[in-house]
């Protein structure tokens, strides 16, 4: 699930007097909900690891066919982006995972299990912050971490740091050819999908107000899309553009005539979108800002790397003193429970997922060593494992678990190709049981308070935003170009401000419940705000500020007061 949809099934009950229910969690645990179509993106990750495998394998290098593998999971991460952009994420994503292979086989190249544990904890810490900060969504940091544990064991193999990762460098090239192949025949597919879902989720609130943040948040994904896709620089503007603008019109038309504090706009929400200014709204902040702006004691990023760090740090360190084979495995079972954030029911969920995918996935491995697959065969099973990853990852993690375990447990194999399957199974196990309950442990005792902090934080910032939005446009036009820029931090900040209020609802609804006529207080703001922004036609003042103002003072009176 990606961020804008886990904003849109949080935003129906955001203008009611209670925060959204907690989903199920049966719906949680085995629910399989929409993620569009995956196969494509099945098929490429199981071509861009089938490509270099194959080729190392016709030229005799059949150990080093599963160590492309690490590096063909980039593949998974431009998943949906505009192939403008998709082949610089998709190389970095490659890049990350050679360092990551070649951070873990360093460290497994000692005598102790200390380095290479340590060495485990900071790589995902590093990786969890940015997927947080940059709000990444699936899959997430965990394929760094698992390329990088895999790897600290490939030196008991005789394979080198360096030869592992040249072979994940092969499996990186090939995600990113793979990957951008799609533009020969559908160029404009991925900006496409976005705009289209935006100006569906647009008609959907021009009737139901309740749907106003996931309308937000799909115009946001939709503008991101399509200047990753390079289009509003294009001149005569292109239709897809237009499309996507005159939806965003509507949507703030909509919102300012439903606020009670709307002047100068025609109720009617479909009546004259073209009035106000015709300056397009800029694209998502840029990569540095949202990791300057999450390094914040209280923001989500920083409280997840930190669980995390200790958790992979407490788990790991714990495997070693209890003398188990693979304390990686132990590390590995934490970080797939605490890598989502502070959200303790949702990561609990995810430690169950975590238990009940392993056992199902050594099961699977256990057969496979049953049926005693070796050469082409073995690229083909690990083919079938990447197709089924990928169209599993972004729907269910337990059910990912099931191929997730065992790829690494095959790719683990080249460590100790003679290690009885019976002893590597339960070993594995239990070793994932020990990651799993630290994590709970994590979960739940440190920093057990991190998502009321991180909903207050979230919705200072939207206020703290909307106050400099409203100084700046007293003195100068809402489509100056600070203007432009103001209006699109605010509207990133309202969309990490229901992500917060989603988790906090799932953790403590009696709190939230205290805390929801402020929290909803800021939501409008914010929206009604931007879409006063854009009711101001070109050649004309903001207006008055001053009730702004005395809103935001209130809401942040009232902050105060309750925290």
């Amino acid at each position: 699930m990606t961020w804008v949809d886990a904003v849109a099934l949080a935003s129906v009950h955001v203008n009611g007097p209670t925060p959204p229910p907690p989903p199920s969690a049966r719906a949680v645990l085995f629910g399989l909900p929409s993620a569009g179509r995956r196969w494509p993106g099945g098929v490429r990750a199981a071509l861009a690891f089938a490509i270099p495998a194959s080729i190392a394998w016709v030229l005799g290098f059949e150990t080093a066919a599963l160590l492309t593998v690490s590096g063909s999971f980039a593949v998974i991460y431009g998943e949906g982006r505009p192939y403008r952009s998709r082949w610089r994420i998709v190389s970095i994503a490659g890049v990350a995972l050679v360092a990551s292979v070649l951070a873990g086989a360093t460290a497994g190249s000692g005598s102790s299990y200390v380095v290479p544990v340590l060495v485990l904890a900071v790589v995902a810490a590093i990786a969890v912050y940015i997927v947080a900060a940059l709000r990444l969504g699936a899959p997430g940091a965990f394929f760094f971490v698992l390329v990088c544990a895999v790897s600290s064991y490939l030196p008991s193999a005789h394979i080198s740091p360096t030869t592992a990762a040249a072979w994940a460098a092969a499996g990186a090239v090939s995600a990113a050819l793979v990957s951008m192949a799609p533009v020969l025949w559908a160029p404009r597919a991925p900006e496409e999908d976005a705009v289209s879902a935006a100006k569906s989720t647009v008609e959907m609130y021009l009737s139901d107000a309740g749907a106003r943040r996931a309308a937000g948040s799909r115009l946001h994904a939709a503008w991101a899309a399509v200047y990753d896709a390079g289009l509003p620089t294009r001149n005569p503007r292109p239709a897809l553009v237009q499309a996507l603008f005159s939806a965003h019109l509507s949507f703030a038309a909509a919102t300012h005539a439903r606020s009670s504090h709307a002047v100068d706009l025609d109720p009617d929400p479909d009546a004259d979108v073209d009035a106000p200014s015709d300056v397009l709204p800029l694209a998502r902040p840029s990569v540095a800002y949202r990791l300057r702006r999450s390094l914040h004691p209280q923001s989500h990023a920083v409280a997840t790397a930190t669980r995390v760090f200790v958790g992979a740090l407490a788990s790991g360190g714990m495997a070693v003193a209890l003398g188990l084979p693979r304390p990686d495995w132990a590390v590995l079972g934490a970080v797939l429970v605490l890598q989502q954030g502070p959200d303790r029911v949702h990561g609990s969920y995810r430690g169950v997922q975590r238990l009940g995918g392993t056992v199902l996935g050594v099961a699977l491995f256990a057969l496979v060593q049953e049926l005693s697959v070796t050469g082409v065969t073995i690229i083909v099973v690990l083919m079938a494992l990447q197709f089924l990853i990928e169209i599993s990852v972004a729907r269910n993690y337990g059910l990912a678990v099931v191929f997730i375990t065992p790829l690494a447990l095959l790719m683990g194999s080249l460590s100790h190709p003679d290690a009885s399957t019976a002893d590597v199974v339960t070993d594995r196990v239990i070793e994932t049981v020990l990651g799993v309950l630290v994590a709970f442990g994590v979960l739940w005792c440190v920093q057990p308070h991190a998502f009321r902090r991180a909903l207050g934080w979230s919705d200072r910032r939207v206020l703290d935003l909307s106050s400099e939005l409203l100084q700046h446009v007293s003195t100068a036009h809402p489509a100056s170009a600070r203007g432009l820029e103001l209006r699109r931090d605010v509207q990133f900040e309202l969309v990490n401000s229901a992500l917060a209020g989603a988790d906090a609802a799932h953790n403590d609804r009696r709190w939230t419940v205290s805390q929801w006529t402020r929290h909803a207080g800021v939501d409008r703001l914010g929206y009604e705000l931007l879409a006063q922004c854009w009711s101001v036609a070109d050649g004309r003042d903001f207006g008055e500020t001053t009730p702004w103002t005395a809103r935001i003072e209130q809401l942040s009176t009232a902050y105060k007061q309750r925290t």
